[in-house]
């Protein structure tokens, strides 16, 4: 657990019930439950689960995306209401989220100029985290000229030049080629370090969640899905998938799957 000084999220018994499709004024059905959690100032945080246990949900509560029905979500002491430049979101679908109509540098000053921030200041933000993520040679193409990887890059640029406090990643690599997803893994870690950035990153995939993440919190199954254990993640960087301490990670949280054990 962070200490209450350097907390940057703060998570206090967080419900999210709904109740489509169910019968008028009963009960509804939550997604998430009583769900504890803080998150420190510059921590790599990863939110681990199966497909439909409500991590993306918790994630958009945490964006703003959505309203919670119990519960507070509070960052730097403020409760969060509505998204907000402090928070960067990176999609799993980059073609949903840049615009095809705009140069990867127009993409990465959207929202400066939407802040109406000179053009030659833009300028020099935009190339400084165009640089960072790799894609200083590529300033002048479009979406459509770019591989999967590269436009995950041009989001995490976009969010990084607006100066987001957090980053928040939604299962970004989850449809890229094997590869791609080891070199992007590699390369938010770097731009982490840089940085300094709050990280909450979404996953399904344990191995993705060894590699990245600091601490690893496991959410159990929906309906009434909440944290079911935080593993403190030691390994030092760059992390070896083959290295002892890796699998031993590996196989004290497969086991929570393998066991059913609330998931």
């Amino acid at each position: 657990m962070s200490s209450a000084g350097n907390t940057c999220i703060k998570i206090d018994n967080l419900s999210k019930d709904y109740t489509y499709g169910l019968k008028p004024g009963g009960p509804g059905r939550n997604v998430i439950k009583g769900i504890n959690l803080e998150i420190g100032r510059g921590e790599f945080h990863i939110i681990l689960g199966p497909s439909g246990c409500g991590k993306s949900t918790l994630l958009n509560i945490i964006a703003g995306f959505i309203s919670k029905s119990e519960g507070s979500v509070a960052l730097n002491g403020t409760e969060i209401k509505k998204p907000g430049r402090d928070r960067g979101v990176v999609f799993q679908n980059a073609d949903s989220a840049i615009f095809p109509w705009l140069t990867v540098r127009g993409n990465v000053e959207y929202g400066l100029r939407m802040k109406g921030m000179a053009s030659g200041k833009r300028r020099q933000i935009s190339s400084e985290y165009i640089r960072l993520v790799g894609l200083e040679s590529h300033e002048n193409k479009y979406p459509g000229e770019l591989s999967g990887g590269m436009k995950q890059r041009v989001q995490m640029a976009r969010s990084l030049s607006n100066d987001s406090e957090i980053l928040i990643m939604d299962e970004p690599f989850g449809a890229l080629d094997a590869h791609t997803r080891r070199i992007m893994q590699t390369e938010l870690v770097r731009i982490w370090q840089e940085t300094g950035k709050t990280i909450i990153f979404v996953t399904h995939d344990i191995t993705e969640a060894i590699i990245l993440g600091q601490r690893i919190s496991i959410m159990s199954k929906s309906p009434d899905a909440t944290i079911y254990k935080i593993y403190e993640n030691t390994l030092p960087y760059h992390r070896n998938a083959a290295s002892p301490g890796f699998s031993a990670l590996f196989g004290q949280i497969q086991g929570h799957f393998d066991f059913g054990e609330n998931i």
